[in-house]
């Protein structure tokens, strides 16, 4: 073989290589920033967020149901973004009470296979650099016979978050929290 077909077969293992890890079956699976399932004395199952954390959820989900709680005293604010697109910020001000935030994914299409979503978290608490508590995220399944499909599964406690579509505006983040 020569040097020229050497070359193309480079240059085309490489780009296929890019194509692939550009939108990987397996990203659904994979979360940044949170620790290990556990579970609270109800059954609920969490997991504690660092500063930031980001997981991924399928691109044809309708939208998202994110259960959060913050065991400290004092209000904490999470901002949530989808492909770095702001959606909303939730405060949590009651230790006991587990808020759940319903975001309408729509009105963008992507020709990806998943989004990631972001949690920024305004505060944690030393030593272990713990955040909130998120439950496990429902999805609203826009596509297939079931009209709700289950990413994980659901938190039962009730709450209130100010859910905003992000998608419909321009990107930008907030200047204050609500």
């Amino acid at each position: 073989m020569t040097r020229r077909h050497w070359l193309a077969l480079t240059l085309g293992g490489a780009g296929g290589a890019l194509l692939y890890l550009r939108d990987p079956s397996w990203v659904g699976g994979i979360s940044s920033g949170l620790r290990p399932w556990e579970e609270d004395p109800p059954g609920t199952r969490f997991r504690w967020t660092a500063g930031r954390a980001a997981f991924f959820v399928p691109a044809r989900a309708a939208a998202i149901t994110v259960p959060l709680r913050s065991v400290f005293a004092g209000p904490v604010d999470v901002e949530i973004l989808a492909d770095d697109r702001w959606l909303t910020t939730v405060r949590l001000v009651d230790p006991a009470a587990w808020v759940q935030t319903t975001l309408p994914m729509g009105g963008r299409q992507t020709r990806r296979r998943y989004r990631r979503i972001d949690l920024r978290v305004s505060r944690v608490v030393p030593p272990f650099m713990l955040g909130v508590m998120v439950g496990e995220v429902r999805i609203a399944d826009a596509i297939g016979p079931r009209a709700q499909a289950r990413f994980e599964s659901a938190s039962e406690s009730a709450g209130a978050g100010r859910p905003v579509s992000g998608w419909d505006t321009p990107a930008r983040r907030p200047t204050d929290s609500p």
